[in-house]
Formats: structure tokens, C-alpha cells, sequence
């Protein structure tokens, strides 16, 4: 069986930009708490380094540079494109319990497009933390500038709803990590993260909406250069 381009070069730039800047953010959010001390993760071979807050701290605002950077990315390419197949559409909702029950092999697979539909809900719902958590990281750094200041109560809020936000995002990075390692019917997937590519096979059973208007565009073109 063929392989079939499903990411651009540009698209896997920008999921692990944004992927491994966030691993890193949460790794360095945690250890700002702090956590690491507390939990005696600082006593681990080679993480005596943990201990210093100053430096997490550092690490934590250049690692939010790339993610800001990658999310701001995300937004204009996919706008300039005007690319909106991860937004929800009608039925994906009835879809998305099928799907996920398919995956543990409780019911067939429903038909679908490019993206699952519980890809898209997920993704509707990553943005919205991670859109909050970036608008109050930028509050946060604001705030160290000498001729900006906070009314304490301000200044509360967007500490407490940045700490929340943080938590949400590592949980959905978990709910995340589960579906793409756990639930092998997704593995061509994770696979596809790596090469841009999925295997023939795999897309006619899984998207075979997809690959129908793939090979109606194909007969379009064929027929345009004959």
C-alpha cells in the first residue's frame, strides 16, 4: 500500500515547537511552585540543578518565548490559509463518542474527514487553556517592568487563573498522551508526527471522507493538465 502526505514540513515545525516548548514549560512551571524540593525530585542523579529557582524561572520565560511564538505562528498560518478543518462541526459531537469508543473496540469507527472529530474538540478545547495561559504568562512578565503596576487584587487573579490554566494544560496534555501511546488504532497517528506521512491502508479506514475528496482533487488535476 501508498503513503499518503498528511503534515506539511511547516505543520510538524510548528506541533513540536509548540509540543516540546510546552513539556519543557510544564517541567519548569512545576519546579517554580516549587514543587521539586518538596517532593525531593532535587535529590535525583543529575537534577541538583532543580533546586535553583532563579534559573527555572529563566528557563520558564525563554521556553514561553518559543511556545508564545509558536502559538502566534499557528494562529497566522492557519488564518492566512484560512485552514479551519480542526474547528467543530455539526454531529461531531455524537461522532466523537463513537470514535472514542471505537478505539477500545465497543463500536465501529465512523466515517471521517482529515481529522477525527475528537481531534477537533480537543483542539477547541487545548486552544482555549492554552490562549488563557498565554495572556496571563504575558501579564506576568508585564508586571516586572518598573513603571507597571498592578492592583494587588489584579495581580491575584492573574496569578491564580495562570497557576489553574497550567494545571488544565497538563491534563489535557495527559488525556493527550493517553489517546496517541495508549489506544494503538491511533499509533499511525503519532507515527505520521515524525514522517508527515500515513500509510494508504490506515486512511481508508479511519478518514475515508478525506480520502475521497483526496482523490477527487487528484482526477481534477489529472483532468486540468490533459
Amino acid at each position: 500500500m501508498g503513503k499518503i502526505k498528511r503534515y506539511s514540513k511547516v505543520i510538524l515545525f510548528e506541533h513540536w515547537l509548540i509540543a516540546l516548548s510546552g513539556i519543557m514549560l510544564i517541567f519548569t512551571g512545576l519546579g517554580c511552585l516549587p514543587l521539586f524540593k518538596r517532593y525531593y525530585i532535587t535529590e535525583l542523579p543529575g537534577l541538583k540543578w532543580t533546586a535553583d529557582f532563579y534559573l527555572l524561572t529563566k528557563l520558564h520565560y525563554i521556553f514561553a518565548i518559543f511556545f508564545t511564538f509558536g502559538v502566534f505562528f499557528h494562529i497566522t498560518y492557519h488564518l492566512i490559509r484560512r485552514d479551519f478543518g480542526l474547528l467543530p462541526r455539526k454531529g461531531d459531537f455524537v461522532n466523537s463518542i463513537k470514535a472514542i469508543l471505537a478505539s477500545f473496540g465497543l463500536t465501529k469507527h465512523p466515517p471521517a474527514d482529515k481529522w477525527l472529530p475528537e481531534q477537533r474538540y480537543a483542539y477547541v478545547g487545548i486552544a482555549g487553556v492554552t490562549s488563557i495561559l498565554v495572556i496571563t504568562g504575558i501579564l506576568k512578565v508585564l508586571k516586572n517592568l518598573e513603571w507597571i503596576v498592578y492592583p494587588p487584587k489584579v495581580e491575584s487573579v492573574v496569578n491564580l487563573l495562570h497557576t489553574i490554566f497550567g494545571g488544565l494544560f497538563i491534563l489535557l496534555f495527559l488525556v493527550h498522551l493517553f489517546f496517541v501511546l495508549g489506544v494503538k488504532a491511533n499509533w499511525p497517528l503519532l507515527k505520521a508526527m515524525f514522517t508527515g506521512k500515513v500509510e494508504e491502508e490506515y486512511v481508508r479506514e479511519r478518514h475515508s471522507l478525506w480520502l475521497r475528496k483526496l482523490k477527487k482533487r487528484n482526477n481534477l488535476d489529472t483532468r486540468s493538465k490533459n
